[in-house]
């Protein structure tokens, strides 16, 4: 498994001055350009109202670019398809009866059920990696830096 690449604003790593201007330099590069963010057609009516509002709230965070638009059309795909799955199991009972060629009753999970599961799993995986989520949320926060008082051995010494 790859690696979790953090920004270096957000790196607890120590940087020389060279290598966080670099990085800063490498970081920018890939940014991209947030010019041509367009709603595919191909989406339905419930898509393209998540498009938008995903677009509007990333956008005012500056969290998407040109290249992020395929994967949240997905993002919004799955988002429709769980909630027609999901009305889908509204209209219907959760659990069915089945029975087989022998006469017994089994009872069996209504196949809508496990087809908004898998689509709700779909959402939460795009939105973790646009930072939809709490908890991607909180790995862009900046950890707060505890002030200490300077003692006089730092005063004399500069802290070395």
């Amino acid at each position: 498994m790859a690696r979790q690449v953090i920004p270096v604003e957000f790196n607890k790593k120590r940087f020389t001055k060279k290598e966080k201007e670099s990085r800063l330099a490498a970081e920018r590069k890939l940014k991209g350009n947030a010019n041509r963010i367009r709603c595919p057609s191909w989406l339905d009516e419930e898509a393209k109202k998540e498009w938008r509002r995903l677009v509007k709230e990333l956008k005012e965070l500056n969290l998407i670019s040109n290249l992020d638009t395929g994967a949240l059309a997905m993002c919004c795909d799955a988002y429709s398809k769980y909630v027609l799955a999901t009305s889908k199991t509204n209209d219907t009972t959760l659990v069915g009866v089945h029975t087989n060629k022998a006469g017994a009753k089994n009872l069996i999970v209504n196949p809508y059920v496990m087809v908004a599961q898998k689509y709700a799993d779909m959402y939460k995986k795009y939105c973790a990696e646009f930072g939809l989520t709490p908890a991607s949320r909180y790995k862009f926060t900046l950890p707060k830096q505890e002030e200490k008082e300077e003692t006089p051995f730092d005063r004399m010494f500069g802290g070395v």
